[in-house]
């Protein structure tokens, strides 16, 4: 049991560090500027994405819903939050903090931890004494 409570966990952090990287990467070559959370798209009761507004480094401003939804990170509107997008294509845009950018990551390390926690409480609590 202990053995399979290993290989979950490992899972979850492979897939964690792929799916990462994937996000990571849709925004290849980001150029990095500030930007003002302005509005907030509600797609149901428990999905909020924030809208934010940035000036790409043509001076032209660009209003865009950002990719993932607020979950662990609570903006509100006239927030400064720091942007990265494509040069190539400044639609393409994400808020650009920690939670954001590595959630898939952080997610895959709590998940893992946690059962390799119960794993090890569970083998402890079966040992005899």
């Amino acid at each position: 049991m202990k053995a399979v409570a290993y290989l979950v966990a490992a899972a979850c952090l492979v897939a964690g560090v792929l799916i990462d990287y994937a996000y990571a990467r849709s925004t290849t070559g980001a150029v990095r500027t500030q930007g003002t959370v302005v509005d907030f798209v509600r797609r149901n009761s428990r999905q909020v994405y924030p809208v934010f507004e940035f000036k790409d480094s043509d001076g032209k401003v660009h209003r865009v819903v950002n990719s993932t939804q607020q979950v662990i990170v609570r903006f509100a509107a006239g927030d400064a939050v720091p942007i990265a997008y494509s040069r190539t294509d400044p639609e393409r845009a994400r808020i650009d903090t920690l939670w954001f950018d590595h959630r898939w990551m952080i997610a895959a390390v709590i998940v893992a931890l946690t059962v390799f926690g119960s794993a090890l409480r569970a083998d402890v609590a079966a040992a005899p004494d």
